[in-house]
């Protein structure tokens, strides 16, 4: 699994490779090849678990973050809009990922309350 993910530039923490190893063994038989699991399924795998990580930070430094991303994002928002452009779409998409991290924030820190 670590070779495979080594190839894939992706580094597994301990717990990943379990979590990988786990979910190959849950692959019914019939999804099978006689020689056992594709390494396509694995690397498939491997590439969810790795996309999926949690992280443990600071609500602080997250805060922050979200404070600095905002204002670089409303930068480009208002330089659009005072030159009568649209807002483009990869800024509002970033902006729906910052409001996302902001309400998963505020969420987890009242439930730590």
């Amino acid at each position: 699994i670590q070779a495979l993910a080594d190839g894939m530039d992706i580094s597994l923490s301990d717990h990943e490779i379990r979590t990988v190893l786990a979910r190959l063994e849950d692959i019914p038989e019939d999804q099978r090849t006689e020689s056992g699991i594709s390494s396509g399924a694995a690397m498939e795998i491997i590439s969810n678990v790795s996309e999926n990580r949690q992280v443990t930070v600071p609500a602080e430094l997250l805060a922050s973050l979200i404070q600095t991303a905002e204002q670089a994002l409303w930068k480009r928002e208002w330089a659009a809009r005072d030159h009568g452009l649209a807002v483009p779409e990869c800024v509002t998409r970033r902006q729906a990922v910052v409001n996302q991290v902001r309400i998963l924030l505020k969420n987890n820190t009242h439930e730590n309350d």
